[in-house]
């Protein structure tokens, strides 16, 4: 039988696909293994597709999970219906969907391409060729979405995804990013996202793959496809604190290379700036932070932006000779230069020739809650645009900020506050779906003709909420492995720490901001949370603030727990001394957690400040355990010092087994 795909009437009724906490899949047949009937593409029978095509007229039989807008090159109508199953060409006991995607010059040379959305004939939009994945029934406003599958293809690519309400019947773009496949089967994890009351409104039912985003032939394979969706977790239900990444402003030079773009890390800074004007190219760099004239001590980006002009110039040929119109008149044509004299082109430079990018190493989720709040001024009156972008460079949207993309600047400070300010409505509050798996704000500074002109540029907050953000993304300098010796009778085990680097990092003088738990700030244990689906990726949260003189537990996974049945690590005020904690270790003999033949287990610690972290990762096991995981590490032999095991300073009030002049022994 040809493996092709449909719906099984009443296999997800509403009352159990919807209404539930954990994930549920909208879908069937998601690894093309399965022996389900075919049914007859939707359409006329020659297979075209026409706006005003009887919907409502079709049947539940009709249609099928997967389906493709495809142009065979051979044909001259769209063809629209269920996908192609094929075997896997590099496992023939592997079923996959197929997609052959046409290059443009097939589509020219056929007189065919698609309509553009003005309805000109002629285009080659990244739409004359799609996938679709139709879910089993409209997707309710409210509900967490996610969407994972394996991709590959005959050549490297990428793809647009958009929310229809059917194959072919848009409702927005940019629903899940815009992901990059390569020539091997890689799974790819699209950001998850909460169904709005817009697209819930509009009958959100179908995520559609554009597949042509360039001008070659390609052949796409699909697989192993996952569409599910639940009620809002609980702990997800509050927005929680908001989380400035603009922790330090103009002096931001956190360093992020967790901004993933397209697969690959961009080490950056949290102000980056491109100049492609440059003699010798693009050039990326921090961006560059001076004092703005006239203002002594204020301090801000320093965006030069340089001008244009524009020459008549004789028009020669390809062999630059001179020509000449019907009345013998020297031709001249109209050429852009930048002020120094290089040479732009027959058009004005576009505004993303000069670019200021602010990054995070949040990636930003549609419909959550953010706040972005800069100051401008120029020298000159001027503008500047907006754009998303996965990483400085990686464009994925113009429209950044909803309805607002443009910004007037003159000559005297503005403040702009955009997202979750009181002077915004509701609707631009939230990240638009455009800006959706975006992790860069990104301003387009070229706009005047003329002279040179600089910008000065203060970004106060890059803010979101607590309800999206990963424990990754606040995460502050490279974390520290430490090891913390359990004890082997009833007594607890102290273990000095040394903070100074967390202390430098955060640039804090002392401990205070510990001693309010209210805050949220001090000592917290990791927490690993096992995921709905056992071939996801364990959930990662910070969770268990160890309070004064009370500790917390984890159990032998290294999982944060509320009880005492694990192992309680804690400390109190007189533990801190100048930049050093002493962390107590306490094996609840009743706990179940065996620390014999070697076993031990790994958390984490995180010192949580103003909503970001700076994290250990910490091994629990016997003294003897952990000597032998990594050697002592001494200042050098003989030298009077006493370490325990894991190559911590400590005094002589120690107790257990130490190093001292180069040898082990027991302090007691």
């Amino acid at each position: 039988m040809k493996k092709i795909f449909t719906l099984l009437v009443g296999v997800l009724m509403a009352g159990s696909a919807f209404g539930q906490k954990t994930w549920t899949s909208v879908i069937t047949a998601g690894d093309f293994e399965s022996d389900l009937p075919a049914y007859e593409a939707w359409g006329t029978a020659e297979g075209n597709y026409s706006e005003d095509y009887d919907f409502a007229s079709l049947t539940v039989e009709t249609w099928n999970s997967f389906w493709v807008h495809e142009w065979p090159g051979d044909q001259t109508k769209q063809q629209r219906g269920t996908a192609t199953v094929v075997a896997d060409p590099a496992d023939p006991t592997n079923h996959c969907a197929k997609v052959v995607i046409r290059a443009r010059a097939e589509g020219e040379a056929a007189g065919n391409l698609t309509k553009d959305y003005t309805g000109n004939d002629g285009t080659y939009g990244s739409w004359d060729c799609q996938f679709f994945i139709y879910a089993t029934e409209p997707i309710p406003a409210g509900k967490e979405i996610r969407l994972q599958l394996k991709v590959k293809a005959d050549r490297e690519g990428s793809f647009e995804t958009q929310n229809h309400s059917y194959p072919g019947k848009y409702i927005d773009a940019n629903s899940f990013g815009n992901p990059k496949y390569t020539t091997e089967w890689t799974t790819l994890k699209l950001t998850e996202f909460t169904v709005s009351e817009d697209e819930a409104n509009s009958g959100f039912q179908c995520i559609a793959f554009n597949l042509c985003t360039d001008e070659d032939a390609n052949v796409i394979y699909f697989d192993d496809i996952k569409l599910q969706i639940r009620d809002p977790q609980e702990n997800t239900g509050a927005d929680g604190a908001w989380i400035n990444f603009m922790r330090k402003g103009i002096y931001s030079m956190d360093n992020i290379t967790g901004v993933h773009t397209d697969g690959s890390a961009w080490a950056c800074t949290n102000f980056t700036f491109q100049d492609l004007n440059q003699p010798e190219g693009q050039q990326q760099q921090p961006a560059p932070v001076a004092e703005v004239p006239g203002e002594p001590g204020v301090m801000a980006v320093r965006i030069p932006v340089p001008g244009w002009v524009i020459k008549e110039v004789e028009d020669l040929d390809a062999d630059g000779n001179q020509q000449y119109d019907e009345d013998g008149n020297v031709k001249m044509k109209s050429v852009y230069y930048w002020n120094d004299g290089r040479e732009i082109g027959t058009s004005a430079p576009a505004r993303w020739q000069c670019q200021f990018f602010v990054s995070t190493l949040h990636k930003m989720v549609k419909g959550e809650k953010y706040r972005f709040k800069f100051r401008a001024k120029a020298e000159k009156p001027t503008s500047l645009g907006t754009q998303a972008h996965t990483g400085p460079g990686k464009y994925v949207s113009y429209n950044t900020f909803g309805s607002e993309s443009d910004f007037p600047i003159g000559t005297d400070w503005t403040t702009f506050e955009l997202g979750d300010f009181e002077s915004n409505d509701a609707s631009k509050r939230t990240i638009p779906s455009g800006a959706n798996g975006c992790q860069t704000i990104t301003f387009d500074c070229v706009s005047l003709e003329g002279d040179d002109n600089v910008f000065y540029l203060i970004v106060d907050e890059f803010s979101f909420t607590e309800k999206y953000v990963q424990p990754s993304d606040i995460t502050l300098g490279t974390p520290e492995d430490i090891q913390l010796p359990i004890n082997e009778g009833e007594a607890e085990q102290p273990t000095v720490l040394d903070m100074a680097n967390m202390l430098n990092t955060f640039e804090l003088a002392d401990f205070d901001f510990l001693k309010n738990p209210k805050t949220g700030d001090g000592i917290k244990l990791f927490m690993i949370q096992e995921p709905d689906d056992p071939e996801d990726d364990p959930i990662e949260t910070f969770s268990g603030l160890l309070p004064w003189g009370d500790g917390g537990f984890v159990n032998g996974s290294g999982s944060y727990i509320d009880d005492d049945m694990g192992v309680q690590l804690y400390f109190d005020e007189e533990s801190i001394d100048g930049t050093k904690v002493t962390l107590n270790v306490w094996n609840n003999p009743d706990s179940g957690i065996d620390f014999a033949g070697g076993k031990t287990v790994q958390t984490k610690l995180a010192i949580a400040n103003q909503g970001w972290y700076y994290v250990y990762n910490v091994t629990l096991g016997t003294a003897e355990t952990l000597a032998g995981i990594s050697p002592v590490k001494a200042e050098k032999a003989g030298n009077g010092y006493i370490y325990n095991l894991s190559g911590q300073r400590v005094d002589a009030s120690y107790k257990g087994l130490v190093i001292k002049n180069g040898q082990k022994m027991i302090q007691k």
